[in-house]
């Protein structure tokens, strides 16, 4: 992954954090690693459960998930754990029941470490994370054609795995136990050894009940399942095994992840309709570092930094140190009183008032540049005091000079209104220029736009890389260089920011200087307007209220004066968010907060702003249909989906004066050896059919960063379940899930 993939960012109306993406970052090389394996011993693994959902559905990672599961079918597994012992780099390790202490699982676990760790080669190796960060590993299990054997089996199990967690937990000892060991024996056929004692007899036991999990021949299964616990407790969650005969790869993140051939029937029988987005509530173990971070903190004898800030942090203002307003305040007042001496003919005063002239005039010069109105003022006051010096009645005229002079003191400097714009990248500078063109347009503002460089940050959390981007913004704006600019003196009448960090982000800095606790002492308001646009959500929305410590609880937001939000709602669940980071139920606290969090959507770019979200217009007039098509969707349905694809290119051609059409296959070029011969050859069929009815074209193999420019340039879209189709839903779009059968 490249550094900017890490930076904090929205996706999907959802923000993700940066700490959250070097999990990210930490998972993917793991399961690369895996991969690595898998490959090099022909082990077919299949991403599964929220990571097959995520592969489907959106190339990489579901936004608001955090973990990476895959499975293996029961051989596949000892061979991989076999493997992996020796394969897996130095520090890996799969954990597991037998080889981990506490955990008490029938999941593998496949991490970088399996510890907490600071060391400067692990943080290099994994992008500055920590914690353990891992994949799970799920075992998929023959199920017996025999239902009524295979629910024996389950039972017996489920009879094994509860006598071994009340025996190794002192719930059953002495003669209770014994009985309930030899029922044990009498249900696995295996003589259970009496002198292993509480976690070495549990993990034996759970040794033989992943016996009664395998104990299933290939010869007599149709269908396979996750034990524990789908496959027990009443559970029957079996999927047939004709899907998971192949593996094939989908695009994931920057590379790709193996999937069963046919991934959309198993996850119709996991999720049902798939398509329809349904954020996780439950916010009690997300992200999975929180609570490893907490016991970090246990242990530690020092406190772990982190930003703070309390109630008086919202209620007192800030020290504003004096700029240019008051000192020209304080210069004319001098200036005039020594005009009025040389007036009265009181020439010892000249030289006075020359030199104060001089500073007056370099010291506005130096905030404002050469040549700016007031010092055409001062520069005849110098003139007219070097003549008063020199014997020469200025007394007439140096009253007109002051008068002058105090005149664009009071216009230019003391009623000037300066806003100084600071954004830290161009490529979110759109989130801060409906505000900016509502300044420039008023008409009555000096508007500036001095951009921020950043730095990335290296293992250690120094900065590295600067991230620098000046020419990129529109050609009307002429940005100026941040060293060209005295914040200080000039202390404009507002500082609009966007980066409310300040040193706090896990993998980007700013300038010190410029953090909101230095600059906030420069302006009469510091306004913080978001880099980014989420959707709107309230404390309800459990993850999404969590994520909000990674960029709410920040100085940039509790040290501005005004934050700027499209929502009523947005400002509500900030309010609470800020009271509780603040440790406060002050209603004034709650008022003061409510006063400074502003609702101005007509200043916040949005979706709504985005030109590909609406419908395509073409000189001829029709419509662009976009037909997606997976190997996973031949594979299944076979002759059904050829049948399908002949009577939906009969209907186009019907239409052919209306509609054109983009047809898109994913891994059909690649996986056509996988599907039976005569489904490979009718596919083939259709598409020399499709090449010559004229109607459209067809492309291969979507890539993950395509799917948006085909939905941004097509008005509909029809086919399987995809990333692409949910870029349609995204803009709005008619998206319809074909079904084989009508």
């Amino acid at each position: 992954m490249n550094p900017e993939f890490y930076e904090d960012e929205v996706i999907e109306g959802f923000y993700v954090p940066s700490m959250l993406k070097l999990a990210w970052g930490a998972q993917m090389d793991v399961l690369n690693e895996t991969d690595i394996i898998c490959r090099r011993h022909n082990i077919p693994y299949f991403a599964d459960w929220g990571t097959l959902l995520a592969a489907i559905r959106h190339s990489g990672y579901i936004p608001w998930d955090d973990d990476v599961d895959i499975s293996m079918r029961r051989a596949d597994y000892e061979r991989f754990i076999q493997y992996a012992a020796d394969e897996l780099p130095d520090g890996f390790k799969v954990m597991t029941y037998s080889n981990h202490p506490g955990h008490h699982f029938f999941v593998a676990r496949i991490v970088g470490k399996p510890r907490i760790c600071f060391e400067e080669e692990h943080l290099k190796r994994f992008h500055a994370f920590p914690y353990i960060a891992g994949i799970d590993l799920f075992v998929l299990d023959n199920v017996c054609r025999d239902r009524n054997r295979e629910r024996l089996k389950s039972k017996k199990a489920e009879y094994v795995i509860t006598v071994a967690d009340n025996i190794a937990d002192g719930d059953k000892s002495g003669r209770e136990a014994e009985e309930l060991l030899k029922q044990c024996e009498r249900y696995t056929g295996r003589r259970i050894d009496r002198r292993l004692k509480g976690e070495e007899l549990r993990i034996r036991m759970y040794e033989l009940a992943a016996e009664l999990f395998a104990s299933i021949p290939d010869e007599k299964s149709d269908a396979l399942v996750q034990m524990m616990p789908y496959g027990m407790y009443g559970n029957e969650r079996y999927i047939p095994k004709e899907y998971y005969r192949e593996t094939v790869r989908l695009p994931y993140m920057d590379t790709t992840i193996s999937v069963p051939l046919c991934y959309d029937a198993v996850m119709r029988q996991k999720f049902g309709n798939y398509m329809v987005i349904r954020k996780a509530g439950a916010g009690h173990d997300y992200p999975f570092f929180y609570g490893q971070h907490k016991q970090l903190q246990e242990a530690l004898d020092f406190e772990y930094p982190a930003y703070k800030a309390g109630p008086n942090d919202i209620l007192d203002a800030p020290v504003r140190h004096p700029g240019i307003k008051e000192k020209s305040r304080d210069y004319a007042d001098k200036i005039t009183c020594l005009c009025d001496r040389i007036a009265a003919g009181d020439t010892g005063s000249a030289a006075a008032l020359q030199q104060a002239a001089i500073e007056f005039g370099t010291y506005i010069e130096s905030v404002y540049g050469e040549g700016y109105v007031t010092v055409g003022f001062l520069e005849e006051l110098c003139e007219l005091a070097y003549r008063s010096s020199e014997g020469e009645d200025v007394s007439d005229r140096i009253g007109n000079c002051a008068a002058g002079l105090a005149g664009s003191v009071d216009n230019d400097i003391l009623h000037r209104h300066d806003i100084v714009f600071m954004p830290f990248a161009a490529k979110h500078w759109k989130y801060m220029e409906k505000l900016y063109r509502h300044y420039v347009d008023d008409g009555t503002y000096n508007v500036m736009v001095v951009p921020l460089p950043y730095y990335y940050k290296g293992w250690d959390g120094a900065p590295t890389d600067e991230i620098f981007d000046p020419g990129e913004y529109p050609d009307d704006i002429r940005p100026i260089d941040r060293n060209d600019i005295d914040l200080e003196e000039m202390h404009p009448d507002r500082i609009v920011i966007q980066n409310p960090f300040d040193e706090w982000n896990n993998v980007m800095t700013i300038p010190p200087e410029m953090y909101s606790s230095t600059i906030r002492q420069y302006t009469d308001e510091l306004v913080y307007v978001p880099f980014f646009v989420t959707d709107d959500f309230t404390k309800d929305d459990e993850r999404e209220y969590v994520n909000m410590d990674h960029y709410v609880c920040m100085p940039g937001v509790i040290n501005a004066d005004t934050v700027i939000l499209p929502s009523e709602v947005l400002k509500n669940t900030y309010t609470e968010k800020i009271m509780e980071f603040v440790r406060s139920s002050d209603e004034q606290v709650k008022t003061a907060l409510e006063n400074k969090i502003c609702v101005l959507p007509e200043y916040i770019c949005g979706a709504g702003d985005d030109p590909a979200g609406g419908i395509t217009d073409s000189a001829d007039g029709k419509k662009t249909i976009m037909l997606y098509t997976t190997i996973s969707f031949l594979a299944e349905n076979k002759g059904r989906a050829i049948d399908k694809l002949r009577r939906t290119f009969d209907l186009f051609m019907e239409n052919a004066d209306k509609i054109r059409v983009v047809w898109v296959t994913q891994g059909i070029r690649d996986y056509l050896p996988l599907l039976d011969r005569q489904t490979a050859e009718d596919f083939l069929e259709v598409k020399e059919r499709f090449d010559a009815g004229g109607i459209g074209e067809y492309r291969e193999d979507a890539g993950r960063c395509e799917n948006r420019q085909y939905a941004a340039s097509s008005d509909a879209y029809y086919g399987d379940p995809s990333s692409a189709a949910l870029q349609f839903i995204y803009m709005h779009k008619p998206v319809m899930i074909w079904n084989a059968d009508i």
